[in-house]
């Protein structure tokens, strides 16, 4: 009996944790989407189309930079699962010792590993700009203070309490973004928008640290410091190395879009892509965040709980999740983004309809890749999969070079070389890994789900693209057509996926809950 209340208590713990998260995760990212929107149209009409490239290629460069953090914020997250659950603070004092250490190490890497890129900025460029090494240091200086304190947030994160740090973080947005609006106005500086930028992101990590040393360091600030169990630091030490590795190719075929463009293009192109890109990064970002709300329940329920069956529907209750954001979220970028672009900014930063097709894609692959990646971060498998990134950026940069040289194509090979690397690399060996050492089980079982998905997200965006491209024949202005997409997408994909589910198991298992939920009856986790 006392085993069953247990158990129980711990499950609703785990429910109330998992829903509270990806509540305010995914509430705070649409209004940060909502404020970027508002940010980058300002932008746009105060700066200018060229700075707007400029601003997206020098985040892409800091990207890159970002690789000397090598992982080392999700396997701190990992390490830190069991000796919380189990209540060891003795461990954990030491342990957030150490990442302090590791941090500011980084830190030290970031920046001279930015000071020697200074003199290739006007060869990245593809022009000499005015006050480039001004702006990129500005930059620079972010992403350095950013190392100094942010290692707080991880102690957090893995208590399973993300929904404060969520807080943090838009409040921090809000501000930032309030003030550069009010300062592009009154002084149209850029130097001025992101010396904002690097005082809020100090401002943030200092109430992050003040929160953790609030909530948490009375429970060992008593307690001596125990030596970190050498299990752990091996743990660590992979999942760094592992990370790190992952981290190398999400840079080369994500992070290095803007920089290829600007070097064998032009920065007005970079500037387009960007608007287009900012819509669905800031809605793949909404899923992301709602997807990965719940890697610190995951993680939880995997330290304690060892059962391959269990942790095998787990998974496909997640993917199935990550499956309905895609195909809706999808339809809607595919059927209304031309119409929104025209009535936000302009007919003149239109792209051509082959290029929001690949985008498109990339946008479902990648989707359809969260729940591997929550996964694999949950159970801290990245040591597992450290050859696939490698794999994946030297395909997708030789794919790249390929396409833009010899085929004399233009962004659509660089968009068609990522999204054929995520395809047939990253997707395939994320699954594998998962599966082989996550569940100890055949993948096979993934691929007969995933490729239905796949096919059944297809069908439903032929019809969309048809649909929403051909009501051009009735003479309607920008705000009608772009209503009438919105409506179309809505009516056609909640149909098609009505049809493909409504058999399913997950669907009826989905629906089981939420209608538990209005009629105010629990749901428990399993």
């Amino acid at each position: 009996m006392k085993e069953n209340w247990i158990r129980y208590m711990t499950n609703k713990s785990h429910l109330h944790y998992a829903v509270l998260n990806m509540g305010v995760s995914g509430v705070s990212a649409v209004l940060k989407i909502i404020l970027g929107f508002i940010s980058r149209t300002i932008f746009i009409h105060v700066l200018g189309t060229e700075f707007l490239g400029l601003n997206g290629l020098l985040t892409s460069v800091l990207v890159t930079l970002s690789l000397a953090e090598m992982g080392v914020g999700n396997a701190i997250v990992y390490s830190l699962y069991h000796p919380i659950s189990v209540g060891d603070w003795a461990v954990v004092r030491s342990m957030m010792r150490l990442y302090q250490t590791i941090y500011r190490i980084l830190a030290g890497i970031v920046l001279v590993i930015g000071i020697t890129l200074i003199p290739f900025l006007p060869i990245i460029a593809g022009k000499p700009i005015k006050n480039l090494t001004v702006y990129y240091c500005i930059l620079l200086f972010n992403s350095v203070v950013s190392y100094l304190l942010t290692y707080n947030r991880s102690l957090i994160i893995a208590n399973e309490c993300n929904y404060i740090v969520s807080t943090v973080d838009f409040l921090t947005y809000l501000a930032t973004m309030l003030l550069q609006i009010t300062t592009l106005f009154l002084w149209k500086n850029y130097s001025v928008y992101l010396v904002l930028q690097v005082f809020f992101t100090v401002i943030g990590n200092v109430v992050l640290t003040i929160i953790v040393r609030r909530k948490y360091y009375w429970k060992f600030e008593n307690i001596k410091s125990s030596k970190v169990p050498k299990d752990v630091i091996q743990k660590l030490k992979k999942n760094v190395i592992g990370t790190f590795a992952n981290k190398v190719g999400d840079v080369a075929v994500n992070g290095t879009v803007n920089i290829l463009i600007a070097m064998f293009l032009n920065l007005i192109t970079v500037g387009l892509y960007s608007n287009y890109q900012l819509v669905i990064s800031s809605i793949q970002s909404v899923m992301f965040t709602i997807a990965n709300a719940m890697t610190s329940t995951i993680g939880n329920i995997a330290a304690l709980n060892k059962d391959s069956e269990s942790r095998t529907k787990l998974f496909f209750k997640h993917q199935f999740m990550t499956y309905t954001m895609a195909f809706f979220a999808s339809a809607f970028i595919l059927g209304s983004l031309p119409y929104f672009i025209k009535l936000w900014i302009g007919d003149k930063f239109v792209m051509p309809n082959y290029i929001l097709i690949i985008m498109v894609e990339i946008f479902v692959i990648n989707s359809l890749r969260f729940t591997a990646l929550v996964f694999i971060d949950a159970y801290g498998l990245a040591y597992e999969q450290r050859i696939k990134p490698f794999l994946e950026a030297a395909l997708n940069l030789s794919l790249s070079i390929i396409f833009l040289t010899f085929f004399k194509m233009g962004i659509e090979g660089i968009l068609i070389a990522s999204a054929l690397t995520s395809f047939f690399v990253a997707t395939t060996y994320e699954a594998y890994v998962v599966f082989r050492y996550g569940f100890r089980k055949s993948v096979y079982i993934f691929y007969k789900k995933y490729f239905k998905v796949i096919l059944e997200i297809t069908i439903n965006l032929i019809i969309v693209y048809f649909l929403t491209h051909t009501i051009t024949i009735f003479h309607l202005n920008d705000m009608e057509l772009f209503i009438l997409s919105i409506l179309l997408v809505f009516g056609v994909t909640s149909l098609s996926y009505y049809l493909f589910n409504f058999k399913r198991a997950e669907f009826k298992e989905l629906l089981g809950v939420l209608i538990r939920k209005i009629n105010g009856r629990d749901e428990h986790y399993n």
